[in-house]
């Protein structure tokens, strides 16, 4: 288990009283194996968060403790010997260019004989799905292959904590669900417990189970990802999961004046955002018909986030002003949220 306590780190500029807060008062508990997400815009402090785990950034004030040993009260080679259960990898791979894939992955492995040492990185490179690889050179190798070698590598000491800091960042999204869908495999065979700091929704939607938001150096926000992409709380939140919903665009349409979206006198649009809501019901369908109306559907964004059903529609209401109200009504009886858009009646 890691737990962070009220943890603070600042960087001092060139002034003695100009400080940066990039960590400021963080609390967090992270289960044993979990994939748990940290996410934030550039500059949120979610880098600097992850390598206050390990202590490679040692925190100003507060406590540090994976499976109840204080890693701030450790002498250094007491943390030397602790970080060796802690594996990181980057967004750059970190890949030394003129050592082979082998050579790489074995950097780690000290106390081994050669063949012991080979042995060992042969089975990682197994893991991973590169063993044909251990002659190569990184520049022999593509995106998604260097961050396997970083992977291998990084689980070289056998770790129970690997640490991912922007590591698809550098990635093509085909890459990226290879690197992710990885990533779950070896949470899963090896009970690794995985903390994910990205910029990307993407990227927590499809691998971890809870997350927490991190703005101007704090958490805003943290549960469950489920619940965060379904009921975001606090406006930053709110604009992360936008930015990954293809129902953000009706702004750019009506900004356009697109004649999809130009209402006709009495018609209202509206987005409706499905929540712990059984989306295979045929809510459209059944509205239109239940109360006569004409509901022209937009956009539309449904797909699996944690296991569950997430999305929603924007839709133009056509018909009776009664009946589009007693519509919007049934579907906040579904539990759907109703954000009228426009409204030409008004």
């Amino acid at each position: 288990m890691i737990e962070l306590e009220h943890v603070v780190k600042n960087f001092h500029a060139d002034k003695k009283d100009s400080a940066i807060h990039a960590v400021n008062d963080v609390s967090l508990t992270i289960n044993n194996g979990e994939i748990f997400g940290i996410i934030g815009f550039s500059g949120a402090g979610k880098s600097t968060l992850v390598r206050c785990i390990n202590l490679l950034e040692r925190p100003d004030s507060g406590n540090v403790r994976i499976d109840g040993v204080e890693m701030t009260s450790l002498k250094p080679k007491e943390l030397y010997k602790a970080r060796t259960k802690i594996g990181m990898i980057f967004q750059q791979f970190n890949l030394m260019p003129s050592r082979t894939v082998l050579q790489n992955v074995a950097y780690p492995l000290k106390d081994m004989t050669r063949e012991q040492i080979r042995e060992r990185v042969r089975e990682l490179l197994a893991l991973v799905d590169i063993p044909d690889k251990e002659n190569a050179y990184p520049s022999e190798l593509s995106g998604g292959q260097k961050q396997r070698v970083a992977i291998a590598r990084a689980l070289a000491n056998d770790p129970t904590i690997l640490l991912c800091d922007e590591a698809t960042s550098a990635l093509d999204p085909q890459t990226t669900g290879a690197i992710l869908q990885l990533l779950k495999d070896l949470n899963r065979k090896l009970g690794l417990t995985i903390v994910v700091i990205t910029h990307e929704m993407e990227v927590v939607k499809n691998i971890c189970r809870k997350a927490a938001v991190m703005d101007a150096g704090k958490i805003i926000e943290t549960g469950d990802v489920f619940e965060i992409f379904s009921s975001p709380k606090h406006p930053v939140t709110r604009n992360f999961v936008r930015t990954t919903s293809n129902l953000s665009k009706i702004e750019t349409l009506i900004r356009d004046d697109s004649p999809l979206v130009r209402l006709k006198p009495g018609e209202v649009m509206a987005r409706l955002v499905y929540v712990y809501a059984d989306v295979s019901e045929p809510l459209i369908s059944y509205a239109s018909r239940a109360f006569d109306l004409e509901i022209n559907i937009i956009l539309a964004d449904v797909e699996i986030v944690s296991g569950a059903m997430v999305g929603g529609t924007v839709v133009i209401f056509n018909g009776e002003r009664e009946r589009i109200n007693r519509a919007i009504q049934y579907y906040r009886d579904k539990n759907i949220r109703v954000e009228v858009i426009q409204d030409a009646g008004a």
